[in-house]
């Protein structure tokens, strides 16, 4: 313990004021490099998530091209997830003299225990869908800036394509209620009643089938490949075929963020190496005495690493803990940047606040890559000060 102490002094005291001033920069380059990268990731899985709640509450997880699902497909669905049949094509609004695109979704107000797009809807406003077959339901900012009211007539042109030519086709409608789900289905997605017309005449305008909804969309790929398995060629799909590549694109945008902050760490980890090697250069004589006195290369090495250790530690530790205070008060930091600039930062976009979702698993991937990269940062210039010679240290 004598000999670790004497070491301890000779070596870390008194030393270089700008190699401890490099120190301290890397230690703070690398405590804002992890509360940076904390936050940013936990931003970007809320609006992931945000993402896939939104948009997967409003289109089918698995869609089957029948009328009817036979007993064997039935026994395949999991418990929880409801059958029941939809339609979906394009269309067109118009109201005073303005044509809109919209996508028309057709549900079936009659079914039982139907887990759909009909989630977002008051069961008041089911109530009038059912009982008239020509009703509409829209968006509420659709309504707002269509200035159309409950009972109002509203015109949709399709196209009829059950004939040679492709034939346009006006469906009249009256608005009877609206819903909001605070994403871009509030202004291109109309739902409509399927007893309006005969299954021949949806079919005609667009895709007609039956739709599974399941507890856990995640599963969805897993029940088509049973489904195909035990199907007789019937086209069966789930929601990745038409959206996956979407949230490919959201998690690749999260991996290069990710990547790309990494690098913050890095050149904190630089200035460790730099901080280290300068204090090595400026403890040569004092290792030399170390190990003149019988010190083995092992301690120099131990102590060296111990020090940069000690600034990965603290610099990762306290950077995860000021990235989680960060992450959980955004919205109030948020609502303090936008009152001094003036700049509301969520403007045009669905969202109120920012959604923020932490995830252990996250948490523990930066602290295993920044410390691994800090670590082996202090470990280069340890060894090199276990390498001086003692004989040229003391000249």
């Amino acid at each position: 313990m004598l000999a670790l102490h004497l070491a301890n002094r000779l070596l870390f005291h008194s030393s270089n004021a700008f190699a401890r001033f490099v120190t301290w920069v890397s230690f703070i380059g690398l405590m804002l490099g992890v509360t940076i990268l904390t936050v940013v990731v936990s931003v970007m899985n809320g609006f992931d998530h945000e993402l896939r709640t939104r948009l997967l509450s409003t289109i089918p997880h698995v869609t089957i091209d029948a009328d009817n699902l036979n007993a064997q497909l039935a026994e395949q669905v999991p418990k929880g997830g409801s059958v029941s049949r939809y339609f979906q094509g394009l269309g067109a609004l118009n109201l005073r003299g303005r044509v809109y695109p919209m996508t028309l979704y057709g549900i079936d107000p009659d079914a039982e225990n139907q887990q759909s797009l009909i989630d977002g809807l008051s069961p008041e406003v089911i109530l009038r869908l059912k009982r008239n077959p020509n009703g509409i339901v829209m968006g509420a900012p659709l309504v707002r800036m269509l200035r159309v009211e409950q009972g109002d007539a509203v015109r949709l042109m399709t196209v009829d394509v059950s004939t040679t030519a492709v034939q346009p086709r006006i469906l009249n409608f009256a608005l009877e209620g609206e819903f909001s789900f605070g994403a871009e289905t509030d202004y291109s997605l109309v739902v409509i009643n399927l007893n309006k017309f005969a299954s021949e005449q949806w079919r005609a305008m667009g895709d007609l089938g039956l739709q599974i909804q399941l507890p856990d969309p995640m599963l969805a790929g897993q029940l088509v490949e049973r489904l195909q398995a035990s199907s007789d060629g019937i086209a069966i799909a789930s929601w990745e075929t038409r959206y996956g590549e979407l949230f490919q694109a959201v998690q690749l945008e999260k991996s290069m963020m990710f990547v790309l902050l990494l690098l913050v760490v890095a050149i904190a980890a630089f200035n460790i190496i730099a901080g280290q090697s300068m204090l090595v250069e400026d403890k040569r004589q004092n290792i030399a005495i170390l190990r003149t006195m019988g010190a083995k290369p092992r301690l120099i090495r131990q102590l060296f690493f111990f020090q940069g250790a000690i600034v990965s530690l603290s610099g990762t530790t306290l950077g995860l803990v000021l990235g989680l205070c960060s992450s959980i008060f955004i919205n109030d930091i948020m609502a303090g940047i936008e009152f001094v600039s003036g700049m509301h930062l969520l403007d045009g976009s669905f969202f109120v606040e920012i959604p923020v979702r932490v995830q252990l698993v996250d948490l523990l991937v930066i602290s295993a890559l920044t410390l691994s990269i800090c670590l082996a940062a202090a470990l280069l210039p340890a060894q090199r000060a276990a390498r001086l010679d003692p004989v040229a240290g003391l000249h």
